[in-house]
């Protein structure tokens, strides 16, 4: 059957048509059998009258014979009464035989105007012209008797053939008269007979449909609500039937792909939650993502430290893709640009768009796989950029609006799982590094210590040559600045105990500053009361002492350091740096808190790290400010004290930061 005729739409539209068409039928039907009877009315009324006529007719002929005038004065008499009824009643007479032999009945003989005007049936037409012809045989007899002179006509002779042959005529009337009540009794018991097959017709008709409806709309409809209601208290699996191609049909079956879907994303989420593996949560996207988009491979991008973008993991139809490295800068490619929008990117054709510039070293890798169509999706954690997830399918301009709208809203989901699982696996890495660093540091402590003795004792003789106390001089510095980087790197590793007293830390840094003592580049202090944080003094002093130290180093010569101290009404206590140095590059300024990344020579790439580490763990932010115009400012921000919930111990597992 076609799909169309399978249509509740069609079909409801068909049931009520032909409803419609029974009313309709009916209702005019009816309309014409009371046309109908009112037709037949007339035409007994008619023949009544016919009757009637001929009944006055010979009635008034047998009176004048019967007192038939005796002198000239009653005959003229008669004339004027008799004779003009005779005339009168003979045309009328005529009138009626007339419309019944040519069965034309006009207005003026029935006194109204029809809908339908009377018809004689059959039969009773026949005799209607039977009657006609006797009627026009007997008028001419009639003529014959009354004479030509209608002034002195002969009125005895024409009563008394009135009187002889008016049993004739009366005759052929009365067949006229039954015969027409027979045919209208014949038609009004056939009318009565097609009302009651129309009304059992109707009510067949009705009854069926109303069962049909039952049976293909109410029935299925009611399994179709029972089941969309355990779906909706949270039974995914279950499949409402589909017991019919229509309407209803359709519905349960979109909703069974919807309740699929629905299904296929709690299980995502799920898994997702539960997920604490790069490899484990790609291959759950892999898995469960098909069911809600046509995606056939996933791949995740990853900034590294370098700034480059290495390929990390991909999954093809489930399975881990083994691609091999790819590594590459994100200049000029269209992931910078998903990158820099935060907004995924959609390439409908992979293969022609990476075409385009010898930049997209990714996009052609993508189209060696055979993959054509392909989304991007940046991946943040905590605010910061951790790569780009991508999800590619064999077929050009496979994903629709509706694809890009889904990715959209698991976006921030999918990115905060993978983000998570980026953080977690650095972190462990770190806690790995951390713990490996500590093991290190002590055991290079000792050797480097019995290294530093004995420069000590090379220094202290005498007789050393020039050459050698100056190499000697240089190694000393060495092993003090590798004592320094093992310190920083012990500092960034081990858990941090804090001991905090609520204080003012406007004198903290009027404090730190007088130790410090003066320095090539001025400092600009002015001392203003802020409220009181929960600090540990140490830790911060050190805070204040590297960020005090980047902004000298990075200040030109005569270029004062300006510090500024204040409270805000949000509660927060707000230390400002600020130099009129180099502005920071943007990419470089994007990772200077991440570990070991510096500009400096000499530089151990842990300064930074350890203050935000340090704060982090007072609850605060540090945050560091490049502007074009050469004015670099580090913004550090505590809680007041009382306006947060502060532990004694902030303990931060290695690595972290």
């Amino acid at each position: 059957m076609p799909r169309l005729l399978q249509s509740l739409r069609i079909q409801i539209l068909s049931a009520i048509t032909i409803l419609t068409a029974l009313f309709a039928a009916s209702t005019l039907y009816s309309l014409h059998v009371i046309d109908q009877q009112h037709s037949d009315d007339v035409l007994v009324q008619l023949a009544g009258r016919l009757q009637f006529n001929q009944q006055h007719f010979t009635v008034q002929a047998m009176r004048y014979k019967e007192n038939a005038p005796r002198d000239y004065q009653t005959y003229f008499r008669d004339v004027r009464l008799y004779f003009e009824d005779l005339k009168k009643t003979r045309h009328e007479l005529s009138a009626i035989i007339e419309a019944f032999a040519e069965n034309s009945f006009d207005s003026d003989l029935i006194g109204e105007t029809m809908a339908m005007p009377p018809r004689l049936p059959k039969q009773s037409l026949a005799l209607a012209g039977e009657l006609h012809d006797a009627w026009n045989a007997f008028g001419e007899r009639l003529d014959e008797r009354i004479g030509a002179d209608l002034e002195e006509p002969r009125l005895e002779w024409a009563a008394q053939w009135i009187v002889d042959q008016h049993g004739m005529l009366e005759q052929i009337s009365e067949r006229l008269f039954r015969r027409l009540a027979s045919d209208v009794s014949a038609r009004a018991k056939r009318v009565h007979l097609i009302n009651r097959i129309l009304l059992i017709t109707a009510l067949l008709v009705s009854a069926g449909i109303a069962v049909w409806f039952y049976r293909r709309v109410l029935a299925p409809l009611a399994v179709t609500v029972d089941g969309f209601k355990r779906v909706a208290n949270g039974d995914f699996d279950f499949k409402v039937p589909v017991s019919h191609d229509n309407e209803i049909g359709w519905l349960a079956s979109s909703f069974n792909h919807l309740a699929g879907r629905m299904d296929a994303l709690r299980t995502l989420l799920t898994r997702l939650e539960q997920g604490d593996d790069l490899e484990g949560t790609l291959h759950t996207l892999s898995e469960t993502l098909p069911a809600l988009i046509p995606v056939d491979w996933i791949g995740l991008l990853i900034v590294g430290p370098d700034g480059r973008i290495h390929l990390e993991r991909a999954f093809s139809d489930g399975e881990p893709d083994p691609i091999g490295k790819l590594s590459f800068e994100p200049d000029l490619t269209l992931l910078e640009e998903c990158i820099q929008h935060r907004e995924p990117l959609h390439i409908p054709d992979v293969r022609e768009m990476s075409q385009l510039s010898d930049s997209y070293v990714f996009l052609r890798r993508l189209a060696e796989l055979g993959r054509r169509d392909a989304i991007f999706m940046p991946i943040y954690h905590e605010g910061g950029m951790h790569g780009v997830a991508v999800f590619a399918s064999r077929y050009p301009n496979n994903y629709r609006t509706e694809h890009l709208a889904l990715l959209r809203n698991l976006g921030n989901l999918i990115g905060y799982s993978l983000g998570r699982t980026i953080q977690l696996a650095e972190t462990a890495r770190l806690a790995s590094i951390g713990q490996f660093a500590s093991g290190i540091v002590h055991e290079i402590r000792n050797p480097l210590a019995t290294i530093s003795l004995a420069l000590d004792h090379l220094k202290g003789l005498e007789q050393l040559p020039k050459g050698a106390r100056k190499r000697t001089d240089l190694a000393a510095e060495e092993v003090v600045r590798l004592e320094r980087l093992l310190s920083d790197i012990l500092l960034y590793a081990k858990p941090l105990a804090l001991d905090r007293i609520a204080q003012d830390i406007s004198v903290l840094i009027s404090e730190t500053l007088a130790a410090k003592g003066k320095g090539e580049v001025p400092v600009h202090y002015t001392p203003s009361p802020c409220a009181p944080v929960a600090i540990d003094a140490d830790r911060i002093r050190q805070v204040l002492i590297n960020l005090l130290q980047n902004a000298q180093q990075a200040s030109p010569p005569g270029e004062p350091v300006q510090i500024h101290c204040r409270s805000t009404e949000s509660g927060w206590v707000e230390v400002e740096i600020v130099n009129q140095g180099e502005p920071i590059p943007s990419k470089s300024l994007e990772r200077v808190f991440e570990p070991f990344v510096t500009s400096k020579s000499r530089g151990t790439g842990l300064g930074l790290p350890i203050v935000q580490r340090i704060v982090n763990a007072h609850g605060g932010e540090v945050s560091l400010h490049s502007e074009s115009a050469g004015r670099t400012r580090a913004l550090l921000r505590l809680p007041v004290f009382g306006k947060a919930q502060i532990s004694d111990y902030a303990t931060d597992d290695a690595g972290s930061g």
